[in-house]
């Protein structure tokens, strides 16, 4: 489950935000009043002293689908439906299916993906503040058994930037995104083109 948690997570984007001041106090209603998420990005993941850096796609919606494309050398695809979480591992050539129930709960994909009811039950929001030119504001988990430990999301110039955060397994993970939109997508776009020979295991 380590490495399964930890292709999980992300976010960092570069997108037009209200004309308002972003605060602790409308940060959550902000991510609330955005229903589609898309992006490219790139995540840095350190544990242990040793540095991992790669390449990827996200679409999410707040219907609690979503779908992470990893490119070379992952390769790695994972989807939900808000029912069933699906793992493509092309190396492998091996498709996982898990009950989704609320395996993302408390995870950086919820903030793109879950309620406001939900992610004000979930975390807490700290006062933000102002570094040079970047806005961070920091999120607490309301859970002691969440996979969050702490995460920052970063804003420059009106913008959100980029995310960071310290996971359960003692990794800290660095997400930068770009070319992000917040305009609706079909769900079509959520589903995984399975090649054929690929092994289907049910868990």
């Amino acid at each position: 489950m380590k490495k399964f948690f930890s292709f999980f997570l992300l976010l960092s984007v570069n997108a037009c935000l209200y004309s308002e001041e972003i605060n602790h106090m409308n940060l959550l209603e902000f991510l609330n009043s955005k229903q589609f998420f898309s992006s490219n990005f790139s995540q840095l993941t350190i544990q242990d002293f040793k540095e991992r850096e790669v390449q990827g796609k996200i679409r999410a919606n707040r219907m609690g689908k979503f779908k992470i494309e990893y490119f070379e050398p992952i390769q790695e695809v994972i989807s939900a439906d808000g029912t069933f979480l699906y793992k493509l591992d092309l190396e492998l050539e091996q498709l996982d299916v898990v009950p989704q129930e609320d395996v993302f709960e408390g995870t950086p994909i919820s903030l793109f993906t879950s309620t406001i009811q939900d992610l004000n039950n979930l975390y807490t929001v700290k006062p933000c503040i102002e570094l040079e030119d970047i806005l961070m504001c920091e999120i607490l988990p309301k859970s002691e058994d969440s996979f969050l430990e702490k995460l920052y999301i970063n804003f420059k110039d009106s913008s959100l930037h980029s995310l960071k955060y310290l996971d359960s397994f003692d990794q800290t993970v660095q997400l930068n995104f770009d070319r992000v939109t917040w305009l609706p997508f079909e769900d079509s776009e959520l589903i995984i083109s399975v090649p054929e020979g690929i092994d289907v295991v049910y868990h």
